[in-house]
């Protein structure tokens, strides 16, 4: 599974496994993050301009809201099954 962030915005798959790899690809020429909303950081990832990263996708099914930390108009929503 990709999320793929574009102008400065969330592009997310419907749904992803859980405890499966999510990559998240970057095509912005400034860094971003997916960072969980839920306190305990169920992941934190930072994606430089230009380049990816991955995280595990949390192992519980359910819905899980994320934010960019630098750009807080950045939102979006990980469905996990």
């Amino acid at each position: 599974m990709v999320i793929t962030v574009k102008d400065f915005a969330y592009q997310v798959p419907t749904t992803v496994a859980a405890g499966a790899t999510v990559m998240v690809t970057n095509t912005d020429r400034v860094a971003h993050t997916v960072t969980a909303d839920t306190s305990g950081s169920l992941f934190d990832v930072n994606i430089d301009a230009g380049g990816s990263a991955s995280f595990t996708a949390p192992t519980q099914p359910g819905t899980y809201e994320f934010h960019c930390v630098y750009h807080g108009n950045m939102h979006g929503t990980l469905v996990v099954s």
